[in-house]
């Protein structure tokens, strides 16, 4: 295993490290005025070239955990969170926390394939001498930058990781970790979902409903009383291992790579929790006027200008599109509760119930601010998330 030294793109900084069973890249904001950069870690396909792995590294650790961080702190500032007083641990009340993000190629289809299963009982022994590599790394970079391995249902991950570095957070709750972000995140979209407060008779359209997510708020949804609720998920038309469909749901086909027209044309509530760049591909015009849009998934909507446009598009049509960063802020505010947690009171299991409640208040608080705006000022959801945040894309 070799580094291969840091490069500088535009305001991110990237490091590349050359292991024998894949290429990993790890990149955070070249700003250091932050406690700590903070992102996820998403594995691409062995074939993926270095100019869209370095291209989807920059917009993850930019447009998603740096814009995703940025509503935090401010969220934060404005006292967003002050209701829970001494609940919190030292220092969560100042905090300002930046992007970063990891990405892994894997170099041969068979260990892609494995790795994308970390209930596979031959997951740690294959990846464990990866993770030492980025351990060591993280732990060379005196805590600046901080990952969390989320790879779907299996928060254990991140416990691996933690055998070779402090800086890895989502590991399990009896050591002081939020065991893992997927619900913390859902709690989020659920929070959102009920400040439309739709009635009962509502379309519920949930897309990637056989996710991580997915399945959770299918979970709500059957707690509820919603009577008209659909399914969409390519996991179910390719008969995918462990794919379970929602017994007595309506399903409705997938496409990957964009969001069907069967999907966009029941109106009500879609709730999209999938890869990410499916509205870009979509037919816009298959959206039903005074139909709500969560989009909760990163690449949500693309960056910049182009990002814009699309989302001008969708409010023409008198639809209502929530972005991704609003909606799933709930994983990067739940590890940053859980860093300051593990800091200030070590030894003590992490409080659960507080950071549902977190997460609830800080993506209301969010919600609330960009509905509001986009409504005053005429602009869309995400053109006022843009505004609030001051995150400025290229």
């Amino acid at each position: 295993m070799s580094g291969n030294g840091r490069r500088q793109d535009n305001e991110l900084e990237i490091r590349h490290i050359d292991h024998p069973l894949a290429d990993v890249w790890i990149g955070r904001v070249a700003d250091t005025d932050f406690d700590y950069t903070y992102g996820g870690t998403r594995m691409v396909a062995p074939d993926t070239d270095e100019h869209t792995v370095v291209s989807t590294l920059h917009e993850l650790a930019t447009s998603e955990s740096l814009l995703k961080n940025l509503l935090i702190n401010k969220a934060v500032e404005a006292g967003a969170v002050d209701a829970f007083g001494d609940r919190l641990p030292e220092g969560f009340s100042r905090s300002r926390v930046g992007g970063a993000r990891c990405i892994i190629r894997p170099r041969t289809e068979d260990t892609h394939l494995l790795w994308n299963n970390p209930g596979d009982p031959r997951f740690a022994a294959s990846i464990s001498s990866v993770f030492a590599a980025i351990g060591d790394f993280l732990t060379s970079q005196d805590g600046y930058i901080k990952l969390t391995p989320d790879f779907g249902r299996y928060a254990t991950v991140s416990d691996l990781l933690r055998q070779f570095t402090p800086h890895v957070l989502g590991i399990s709750c009896e050591v002081g970790g939020c065991g893992g972000k997927t619900s913390y995140t859902t709690t989020g979209v659920v929070a959102a979902f009920e400040y439309f407060q739709f009635p009962p008779d509502t379309p519920i359209t949930v897309i990637g409903s056989d996710g991580a997510m997915g399945s959770e708020f299918i979970d709500y949804m059957r707690r509820s009383n919603y009577g008209d609720i659909a399914v969409s998920d390519i996991a179910y038309q390719r008969k995918s291992a462990g794919a379970r469909r929602p017994e007595g749901l309506r399903q409705i086909a997938a496409e990957s790579g964009t969001f069907t027209t069967d999907c966009l044309a029941r109106g009500g509530a879609i709730v999209a929790m999938t890869w990410g760049r499916e509205l870009q591909n979509s037919d816009l015009s298959a959206l039903v006027p005074d139909a709500h849009f969560l989009l909760a998934h990163n690449l949500s909507i693309p960056t910049g200008p182009t990002g814009v446009d699309l989302a001008r598009q969708v409010t023409a049509r008198k639809v209502i599109a929530l972005p991704g960063q609003v909606l799933t802020l709930g994983g990067a505010l739940t590890s940053r509760l859980e860093w300051f947690w593990r800091k200030s009171r070590p030894g003590q299991p992490f409080d659960k119930p507080l950071a549902h409640d977190v997460v609830r208040a800080v993506v209301l608080h969010w919600v609330d601010a960009a509905h509001r705006l986009a409504r005053t000022e005429e602009i869309t959801p995400y053109e006022a998330m843009l505004r609030l945040s001051e995150f400025h894309a290229e």
